[in-house]
């Protein structure tokens, strides 16, 4: 790294340091700093937790969302990642993801020193993704001055077998006039690499949604009777999900229009469906996708949605066709009479 004499238009190269000569700990100081300015690692997060101490009385450095509403397990090493931090951090991620959200709120009230109503507030604005996908994926970023080659090796495996792992150097350097300097880097994946990641990602899940049959946009084309006979056996199965595709269908039935998602989830709230706003999100996600199973294909010969491309993304935008309306209306009737 060089300083830059614009005046004099001259360069000084920076001398570079170690944090352990420079008498810098790891807790006290690098933590600190990132806690502080999360941003040094290479994009905004909201840090949630510092120190979190799991069942098996291990701590995790920083926890931490995304932009995307990803938990983000941050492990902190100070001048060498050594051999195993990477298998250390994936355990810490492992746990984490079993954290619901209402866990998720109570975590980051007790570290921000609020109640879990401002805490789901505060997660719930900074996130740019929809609320309800919330820890539905978690990353890891390790940080360290340098990192051992064991640890590249085996980050750069995950990464080809889809698990969101990165290598942040954060490296020091010393100035006699100013005094001292971090170059934060992303080392792996790197930065160019990481959109071609995301592209393979997305087309090794077209593949697995392909292979798995499960999803599909095709639309049948029943007779009204065949349709009536499909549409009761669909809304009579015995299942938790029942209730709410039944509330989903008095949610159109109740204008001739389009509803879309944000809206659906209030008034499925509104009608008890879900603890929280979130939550109802969920289990709009779960209607949601019983409407695109391969099996269901009069389902969509009923309803109208966006969906958001052909991989089974957040659907929004529905809309009961109004030819299926008064069929539907007496399905849903002659269903609820039965429960």
């Amino acid at each position: 790294m060089y300083k830059v004499d614009v005046e004099n238009k001259t360069l000084k190269k920076l001398s570079e340091a170690k944090y352990s000569e420079l008498g810098l700990r790891e807790r006290f100081d690098i933590q600190e700093w990132i806690e502080k300015v999360p941003s040094v690692l290479g994009e905004e997060l909201l840090v949630i937790a510092k120190e979190y101490e799991l069942p098996s009385r291990c701590r995790l450095d920083l926890l931490a969302i995304d932009k995307s509403a990803n938990l983000v397990v941050v492990e902190l090493k100070r001048d060498d990642s050594g051999s195993s931090v990477d298998w250390q951090a994936i355990k810490y991620a492992s746990y984490c993801s079993a954290f619901t959200d209402e866990e998720i709120y109570r975590i980051f009230a007790s570290y921000s020193g609020s109640d879990e109503d401002t805490a789901q507030e505060k997660i719930e604005k900074f996130i740019d993704d929809e609320p309800e996908r919330l820890n539905q994926k978690q990353r890891v970023i390790l940080a360290s001055r340098e990192f051992h080659s064991d640890v590249v090796s085996a980050v750069l495996w995950l990464l080809e077998y889809g698990i969101d792992i990165q290598c942040v150097k954060l490296e020091p350097f010393v100035d006699s006039e100013c005094g001292l300097f971090i170059n934060p880097t992303i080392m792996v994946p790197a930065p160019e690499a990481r959109d071609y990641i995301k592209r393979k990602e997305t087309k090794n899940k077209e593949k697995s949604l392909s292979r798995s049959g499960s999803f599909s946009l095709e639309k049948s084309d029943l007779t009204e009777s065949e349709l009536r006979k499909a549409l009761v056996e669909s809304l009579s199965r015995k299942s938790d999900l029942t209730p709410r595709v039944l509330a989903f269908f008095e949610i159109l039935l109740s204008e001739d229009r389009e509803f879309d998602r944000e809206e659906i989830k209030q008034k499925l709230f509104n009608k008890g469906i879900g603890e929280n706003i979130g939550h109802a999100g969920r289990l709009l996600s779960n209607v949601s996708q019983f409407l695109t199973k391969k099996s269901n294909p009069h389902l969509r010969q009923v309803v109208q949605f966006e969906s958001g491309g052909e991989n089974g993304e957040t659907k929004n935008n529905y809309r009961l066709l109004s030819q299926y309306r008064n069929l539907v209306y007496e399905v849903v009737g002659i269903v609820g009479q039965e429960t």
